[in-house]
């Protein structure tokens, strides 16, 4: 593959739907030229939260009195208890942005963080108007991101949505956000090297009849993988308030987010680590009764899903086999193994039909092992090149001040590895979980990692 590193100024080129993004100190003071520039309106409406009010709205709202444009009105969600991307936002939002006289030319600004964003995001794509987003931490990759990630009906999904026509981060404002904050954004660009693995899986089991296997686009691989380790290695002091650290990690989960946007889906940035996350996100994982952020569980799953594809592919010699006597299920086994898993869930039937939807029968999955058997040098170099060695991986998420154990995101070593299972049942996007799961080695991988004296301790 051509290994040429597009630029930012490149990915926003081939991004659809965000026409700028300033990424500058000061760079409120530009707010006004971006909404005479995109915008057709003749009002703004702010949302932000408790505590990015304090951080930078009150800056903008300041900006935007000075060149006497009229701020049609604010809503603030509370500083605490930590805000959660749930439908129900969505709809407050809506009949805050609806209650207005003149909606349409009305262009709400999110000023916040990855909740405020994506909830402003999906009510202004429902409403069919564009907004502006304020960034103010560099802790997810959704900001520039096509889709919003949203609990609905108790499963966190990735609902259509356009990114922000346009946006103005200030690198002075992101380094002063938390520090859990800038290393949640951390964890979640690190996951992408997961991501890019899982992807070469599905682009190698789509053809042989893997369902939802998206084949590689070469364009879009090199905006998110190429780079991924050198902008990780300048971002790694970032949530230790280093500012030209967290602009190099607010860039970088930018990029990804132009890759959402040229993909129309999350394929390129996200793989069986965001799938354990997904599971956490779920059970409404918290510590003290906070909820854990999305990039330090994604983190946790990250190196899950890191100890899980390095058992899978250790043997040089061929994959792991199946043990003696196995069978594969039947739909209906299937199903209710599914069921029991996640009875009494608001999920459940959520669930249940995407693991029924996913389920290839006995031809396609020995067509799919057999594949991997008979190609496994080529494909296990590929993989192992892709992924950074677990040890380099734990150490490198260390240093970014990233948690490294289950116990500190309030889960025991066995229920992460568990959740494994589950998370192998959740969306109908091929992984390593499915690749392990159709050739009957899902068992013998998560009880080696069981056995471990290295994975996620």
């Amino acid at each position: 593959m051509n290994t040429n590193i597009p630029t930012l100024a490149d990915c926003l080129k081939a991004a659809d739907e965000t026409r700028e993004l300033l990424v500058s100190r000061g760079c409120y003071a530009e707010i006004p030229a971006l909404l005479d520039k995109y915008y057709k309106y003749g009002a703004v409406y702010l949302v932000s939260d408790g505590n990015t009010w304090e951080a930078a709205g009150k800056r903008v709202k300041e900006v935007l009195d000075g060149a006497q444009i009229k701020i049609a009105g604010e809503f603030r969600f509370p500083a605490e208890p930590r805000l959660h991307a749930e439908y129900s936002n969505i709809g407050l939002l809506k009949e805050k942005f609806s209650a207005l006289s003149g909606l349409k030319e009305t262009v709400p600004i999110a000023i916040g963080g990855g909740t405020v964003n994506d909830l402003v995001k999906r009510a202004v794509s429902e409403l069919g108007i564009p907004y502006l987003c304020v960034p103010t931490a560099a802790s997810v990759d959704g900001y520039t991101a096509y889709g919003a990630a949203i609990l609905l009906n108790g499963c966190k999904e990735t609902l259509e949505c356009p990114a922000p026509l346009t946006l103005a981060a200030d690198p002075d404002v992101l380094a002063k956000a938390p520090a859990y904050l800038s290393s949640s954004g951390f964890g979640d660009l690190a996951s992408k090297i997961i991501a890019g693995a899982d992807w070469i899986i599905a682009s190698i089991a789509g053809p042989q009849g893997a369902p939802v296997a998206e084949q590689i686009n070469e364009k879009i691989w090199n905006m998110t993988q190429p780079g991924l380790l050198d902008v990780l290695n300048h971002s790694v002091n970032a949530a230790k308030g280093d500012a030209d650290a967290v602009r190099a990690l607010f860039e970088g989960l930018a990029i990804t987010g132009f890759a959402m946007q040229a993909f129309k889906g999350s394929r390129p940035v996200s793989g069986s680590e965001h799938l354990f996350s997904h599971v956490w996100e779920m059970d409404d994982l918290s510590v003290d009764g906070v909820p854990v952020t999305h990039g330090h569980k994604v983190t946790i799953g990250t190196l899950a899903a890191t100890a899980f594809t390095e058992i899978f592919f250790a043997d040089p010699n061929g994959p792991p086999v199946p043990p003696k006597g196995f069978q594969r299920l039947t739909p209906s086994q299937r199903m209710l193994e599914v069921s029991n898993a996640f009875k009494g869930s608001r999920a459940h039937d959520s669930v249940v039909k995407t693991a029924l939807e996913k389920l290839v029968d006995d031809k396609t999955a020995e067509k799919i092992g057999q594949t991997f058997r008979d190609n496994w040098k080529d494909i296990r170099s590929r993989i192992l090149d892709r992924l950074l060695p677990y040890a380099e991986l734990k150490a490198l998420l260390g240093s970014a001040g990233c948690p490294l154990q289950p116990e500190v995101v309030n889960l025991s070593r066995h229920d992460a590895i568990a959740t494994a299972r589950r998370a192998q049942m959740m969306r109908n996007k091929y992984c390593i979980l499915d690749l392990a799961w159709d050739m009957g080695a899902f068992e013998g991988v998560l009880a080696k990692m069981e056995e471990s004296p290295v994975y996620l301790r």
